[in-house]
């Protein structure tokens, strides 16, 4: 994966993190589980640096508990 293509990948996790903070759709249906996979494979240590805030994300915007 290119660096340009890193980079796209961290903003649409990013991007999605956000529509799902502001609840415009949820969190199973983001595909946000799928892209950090994605991105663990290819970038380990940004995948280190997003987690923690995904993790949070997660607990806090999981209407199916």
């Amino acid at each position: 994966m290119t660096e340009r293509e890193l980079i796209k990948l961290e903003g649409t996790i990013r991007k999605k993190m956000e529509d799902v903070k502001s609840q415009r759709v949820t969190l199973k249906d983001s595909g946000l589980g799928s892209l950090m996979n994605m991105l663990k494979k290819v970038d380990e240590a940004l995948y280190e640096s997003i987690f923690p805030e995904y993790k949070a994300m997660v607990q806090k915007y999981n209407i199916f508990k």
